[in-house]
């Protein structure tokens, strides 16, 4: 082994930047967190009438079957013009949630009232990417990104996190898989290694 060589690790790293959405996407944006916080109130439900019922724990596979039932349903059919990624992040995510609650990692989670959601994450079946262009499902355009100095390679992009902060800021979170090279550790000299032996 040639100690001389960095050692590659594949990490994850957050990329930071805020847009601008225009109209369309503004309205798309504003409504998806809607939706989303309309699953994850529903999805809540689910947990806590199975546990406090039969003391039963959905799986996420469970949860996300349900769900697709449940946006046939008449009244609920109208998250289905939002794209579905979102949703059933929303739905993962409270899942480990409220397991973390049954085994005593976490509180218990709570409803969301309007405006209470304010973040989208959008897997790679979530958006399109095409040169320095970002676009989400369901969205017309590519948003405007102010991108600063750093951009991460379309190729290593996991997931993208949209976040509403006040009533007109908007923050992007690209999270990419990289590798990186860390250092090998300087193996010890012979001095240092072993227990000193007292001279006789």
């Amino acid at each position: 082994m040639d100690l001389t060589k960095p050692m590659t690790h594949l990490v994850k790293r957050r990329y930071e930047y805020t847009f601008d959405p225009d109209r369309q996407q503004l309205r798309n944006l504003e409504e998806t967190l809607e939706a989303v916080r309309a699953v994850y109130n529903w999805s809540l439900s689910v947990f806590q009438r199975e546990w406090r019922a039969r003391e039963e724990k959905v799986t996420y596979a469970e949860i996300s079957a349900r769900l697709t039932k449940w946006k046939n349903q008449p009244a609920n059919r109208w998250v289905k013009d939002y794209s579905s990624v979102p949703l059933q992040q929303i739905a993962r995510q409270l899942h480990t949630e409220y397991h973390a609650f049954l085994t005593g990692r976490g509180r218990e989670p709570v409803p969301r009232e309007h405006g209470e959601q304010v973040r989208l994450v959008y897997s790679r079946a979530g958006y399109y990417l095409r040169g320095r262009e970002v676009k989400l499902a369901k969205h017309d355009h590519p948003l405007e990104i102010r991108w600063g100095l750093e951009r991460p390679n379309r190729d290593d992009i996991t997931s993208i996190t949209v976040i509403r902060e006040g009533e007109e800021r908007w923050r992007l979170w690209i999270v990419a898989e990289e590798f990186i090279e860390v250092p090998r550790q300087k193996p010890p000299e012979c001095g240092e290694c072993g227990r000193l032996l007292d001279e006789e």
